[in-house]
């Protein structure tokens, strides 16, 4: 098991690997990041958008699992995925298979991929 530092930066594609997306259940055929998802379920997309029935699933999963939840943000220097459930800037929503580690903040930097 990879140990993190306090801040610590990932690609995308080193995030899906070390703590697994899953796919979005609700709508798997119209969500965002197709061929990312845990389990080999390619065609199915991962992101959980900001509003009704996936934002509810999204912040249930939040209430009870809260280190499963990220973030999908725009910043300023490109777009990022950052642990937690935040609403600035907010594009969307992951799940994760594997929590992130409370202590820590992790950015996944998507722009660099």
């Amino acid at each position: 098991m990879q140990i993190f530092s306090p801040n610590t930066e990932l690609s995308f594609d080193d995030w899906c690997q070390r703590f697994k997306p899953v796919v979005n259940h609700i709508d798997p055929f119209n969500s965002s990041f197709a061929n990312y998802g845990a389990g080999g379920d390619e065609e199915y997309g991962i992101m959980f958008e900001t509003f009704g029935d996936e934002l509810k699933y999204v912040a249930e999963t939040a209430r009870a699992k809260p280190n499963t939840v990220w973030t999908y943000v725009d910043g300023d220097g490109g777009t990022y995925v950052i642990n937690g459930m935040h609403f600035v800037n907010r594009i969307g929503y992951f799940i994760t298979k594997l929590p992130a580690d409370a202590d820590y903040e992790i950015v996944v930097s998507k722009d660099n991929d």
